[in-house]
């Protein structure tokens, strides 16, 4: 059985969740709660975990560049392995969008081979456990709105104007997508 590592960090988001099985990310979750309230919770679930920040630094220092408007690249082994195979099919390719560029549900859809399975991806989407990192921010509706976001749709915009990919009264950027 991997060991569970897990650490708490504020954030300009709120408190930043990060869990690692097996020594590679397989979950980020953002709250308002407290880190006490956030730290008994998931000791609840996992009551073997191990709190330490150290599996952590480096993906904390890329979160908070990130947050401070810098371009991260976020190469790091995730752990999605959990997940159905669409699931994960969809995933790995929302992990290719670059930075400051969006696409659609229908858009990842079709590079999948799937015509019509924009619902479909926006569900899988939703059990992204590692957002920012898998990028699901940067999937949107075909007509150029946000769409849904598991952890809040105002935490999507923003992350999305911080990119470029949205002014700041929410349309996209029209040139940032390619045939969505």
């Amino acid at each position: 059985m991997d060991i569970i590592h897990f650490a708490i960090f504020d954030s300009s988001l709120g408190n930043m969740l990060l869990v690692s099985k097996g020594g590679r990310l397989s979950e980020l979750d953002i709250s308002k709660e407290s880190d006490y309230k956030i730290r008994k919770a998931f000791l609840a679930h996992y009551p073997d975990a191990l709190e330490s920040i150290e599996p952590f630094s480096k993906v904390n220092i890329l979160l908070d560049r990130y947050l401070k408007g810098e371009r991260v690249d976020f190469d790091m082994d995730v752990d999605i392995s959990h997940l159905g195979v669409f699931t994960r099919k969809v995933l790995l390719e929302t992990r290719k969008i670059p930075y400051g560029e969006v696409r659609s549900y229908n858009w990842i859809g079709r590079r999948l081979g799937y015509k019509n399975a924009a619902r479909a991806v926006g569900q899988a989407l939703k059990r992204n456990p590692i957002p920012i990192i898998i990028p699901c921010h940067r999937v949107i509706r075909e007509d150029g709105t946000l769409g849904g976001f598991s952890i809040g749709l105002h935490i999507k915009e923003k992350l999305l104007v911080l990119e470029g990919a949205l002014n700041a009264v929410g349309s996209k950027q029209a040139s940032k997508t390619p045939n969505s």
